[in-house]
């Protein structure tokens, strides 16, 4: 391994978040998977009602699972980079997947509480939709964040919580920041919602309402990675 990776492991016990190996954020096999996984859409079963057209770039396995925690709950940013790009090119399939060309587009980040934001330093979703319009300016696609959402006190932690409960706990729970005109947006740009991973597809659902309501024109979502879920004989979710 190169010196500053075993230094890195030395002194600071260094691993790589997706695999476990001594490394310094992911190990060469792990970025090699995450870059290596065919972008798609997806879509949770069940979908919620008014679930948007969403793009991946990659299962919800254990390499990106744990990339994705370290990069949110380890605070691990030199992971931006990596994931960023991901979720830059889960936007470019879901702009493929619309077959029009709708020229600039927002990224708008699904919010975390504003409590989860000062606990971990750093809003994560943000982050990465900024790494990700970054890409896509690059591959001339103007793009630009704007976190047009926000969460109404009192949601739930989403993490504990089951489906049925995750879209109970999210109705009506965000809200738009403010107007477009005091956000110094158009209204009628189009948007692309963007999240870290998709699951039971309720927080997509509910800010892509949110931003309809707005009078927002939603292209759908994209999102770094994507749970694979069946449904079981006899479930009722």
């Amino acid at each position: 391994m190169p010196w500053w990776v075993a230094t890195a492991d030395l002194l600071l016990g260094a691993d790589c978040a997706g695999c476990g190996t001594p490394w310094w954020g992911a190990c060469r096999e792990c970025r090699t998977h995450v870059t290596g996984e065919p972008t798609r859409l997806t879509r949770p079963t069940p979908a919620p009602v008014g679930f948007p057209l969403t793009a991946t770039a990659g299962p919800y396995d254990e390499v990106f699972s744990g990339l994705i925690h370290a990069h949110k709950e380890e605070q691990a940013l030199m992971l931006t980079p990596l994931l960023g790009d991901r979720l830059a090119a889960a936007a470019l399939e879901l702009l493929h997947a619309v077959a029009v060309d709708p020229g600039s587009i927002i990224l708008v980040p699904v919010p975390s509480s504003a409590a989860a934001v000062r606990d971990r330093g750093f809003d994560s979703t943000a982050a990465l939709a900024r790494r990700a319009a970054r890409r896509l300016r690059v591959a001339g696609r103007p793009a630009r964040v704007s976190s047009l959402l926000a969460q109404r006190r009192g949601l739930a932690d989403q993490a504990l919580l089951d489906a049925g409960s995750r879209a109970a706990n999210l109705r009506g729970g965000l809200r738009l920041r403010r107007p477009a005109g005091l956000l110094g947006v158009d209204a009628a740009a189009p948007v692309v919602v963007v999240d870290d991973v998709v699951t039971t597809g309720a927080s997509l659902t509910e800010a892509v309402q949110t931003l309809c309501d707005g009078g927002f024109d939603v292209l759908g979502a994209a999102t770094v990675s994507a749970t694979v879920r069946r449904r079981s004989a006899g479930s009722s979710d």
